[in-house]
């Protein structure tokens, strides 16, 4: 079991390789973006509570740790539980779930122990870097992918007019952020916007309606714009991502990491401040 001192270490040490490196940490900007809008969405009660876990460590750095993890032996099991896997013409209630875990599991298990003050504060600590970045992960389309292409990660795509081949899951984990050329801040100063009706609505649903909602939203992210003279989706390979694909997909994302930072602040709440009632601390 790692030490909370060598945990938040290691996190450090693995944020600042992630900021050496573009081809680690993939998809980050989104967890900071879904963190930072969090933050903003919390009581003080839980601010103060999350701090003591974290021994104040910043929380959008504890959001990347899940993904840095994934290539340690400790913790190769964990690579199971970011994506679940579900067919299009599937319900959840009738998915023969993975004995290695999924991120519906994952996330439900990481909630618990974040509540349960009977665990090490290394167990606590770890549960709500896990929390924070399944949040993230499970609001993101392809995260609740299809099997047969390992939710977009097989799908080869030409990033408008560039040489290198990418996969369609990045367009979604980072392609769509990306291409508004805006830092985390400036996302979300942009994002932050939710009406309280809006999060009231939002923080009221379940860790299983987040995954049916990214499972609806599949439909428009296999939409290219491409059919046969049958009406079927057209299977060119690699498939080219249009300015017109990232301008009718941009807005969905971009809600997406607002939802999820509401969700996040809602549920984190909820854990440490039961008693506070969803609203805009910002309003």
């Amino acid at each position: 079991m790692l030490n909370r001192k060598y945990l938040l270490t290691y996190i450090g040490i693995m944020c600042l390789l992630s900021l050496s490196n573009q081809t680690v940490a993939f998809g980050a900007d989104g967890h900071r973006i879904i963190t930072k809008i969090a933050e903003n969405h919390l009581s003080e009660k839980t601010a103060q509570a999350l701090k003591t876990i974290s021994d104040d460590a910043d929380l959008s750095k504890l959001a990347l740790w899940p993904d840095q993890i994934r290539s340690i032996p400790k913790w190769k099991k964990s690579k199971y539980w970011h994506y679940i896997n579900i067919s299009d013409d599937q319900q959840f209630e009738n998915v023969v779930r993975s004995s290695k875990g999924d991120l519906l599991s994952a996330l439900e298990q990481s909630y618990r122990q974040l509540q349960d003050t009977e665990l090490s504060d290394e167990r606590r600590l770890q549960a709500l870097s896990f929390f924070i970045h399944f949040v993230g992960d499970i609001h993101q389309p392809l995260h609740v992918g299809r099997r047969d292409d390992r939710g977009g990660n097989s799908v080869s795509i030409k990033w408008l007019k560039q040489t290198k081949r990418r996969n369609l899951h990045w367009v979604w984990d980072s392609g769509l952020i990306d291409a508004a050329k805006l830092t985390v801040e400036d996302h979300v100063e942009r994002l932050n916007n939710a009406s309280e009706k809006q999060i009231q609505h939002w923080q009221q649903d379940s860790f299983l309606s987040w995954a049916v909602e990214s499972k609806m939203l599949r439909s428009q992210v296999y939409e290219f714009g491409l059919t046969t003279p049958q009406g079927k989706p057209a299977t060119q390979k690699p498939i080219t991502i249009t300015q017109d694909y990232i301008n009718r997909n941009k807005p969905i994302i971009e809600k997406r990491l607002l939802m999820a930072g509401i969700r996040l602040a809602g549920y984190l709440n909820q854990a440490f401040d039961p008693h506070k009632p969803p609203s805009n601390l910002n309003k």
